[in-house]
């Protein structure tokens, strides 16, 4: 393995052990190539449900947060848009607490066309829903999922990670 590899593999054992950190006990989502190091890290312990769709997976984790205990919904960004639904009329309007992380396609060296409207589109969308949203950056990606955490705990609703193809090296 190169030191690139244990660098990507580093990271997302950091971003999962920071989740666990902050009691988040769910971890529920559809397989992306973006996002596959977290997955790969959840696997290990079979910490992970994974949905058929990105909208059922936010469904059962706003089951769960209705419990009391946290979730995280891993998701493309083209199926957070296929999500709009469930958010705007269940998420939105109840404010349930669930963190979302969304890789963002369509961006950097993802060009191809159906995901560059999808990567043209995330944010506004998110800024539409009132869902406020961080993108994780090399140098301070732990501060932000504090930061997530700490909105969770001090509001109501939704709130967005945001993950490049460029955080953990994807190549389309």
């Amino acid at each position: 393995m190169n030191n690139t590899m244990l660098d990507f593999k580093t990271k997302s054992s950091n971003i999962i052990k920071r989740f666990r950190d902050h009691e988040n006990l769910l971890f529920i989502g559809t397989p992306c190539g973006i996002l596959s190091p977290l997955f790969e890290e959840l696997d290990i312990n079979k910490e992970v449900i994974y949905a058929p769709r990105e909208d059922t997976a936010i469904g059962v984790a706003c089951g769960f947060s209705l419990k009391n205990k946290k979730a995280v919904v891993l998701m493309q960004n083209s199926g957070f848009a296929q999500s709009l639904n469930i958010l705007a009329s269940l998420v939105e309007p109840f404010k349930i607490a669930i963190t979302l992380v969304i890789s963002m396609r369509g961006i950097q060296n993802d060009t191809t066309r159906e995901n560059v409207i999808m990567g043209e589109a995330t944010v506004s969308t998110l800024e539409v829903l009132k869902i406020p949203y961080k993108f994780l950056t090399n140098d301070s990606y732990i501060s932000e999922i504090d930061w997530a955490d700490e909105y969770l705990q001090t509001n109501q609703g939704a709130v967005a990670l945001l993950i490049t193809p460029e955080f953990f090296g994807w190549e389309v």
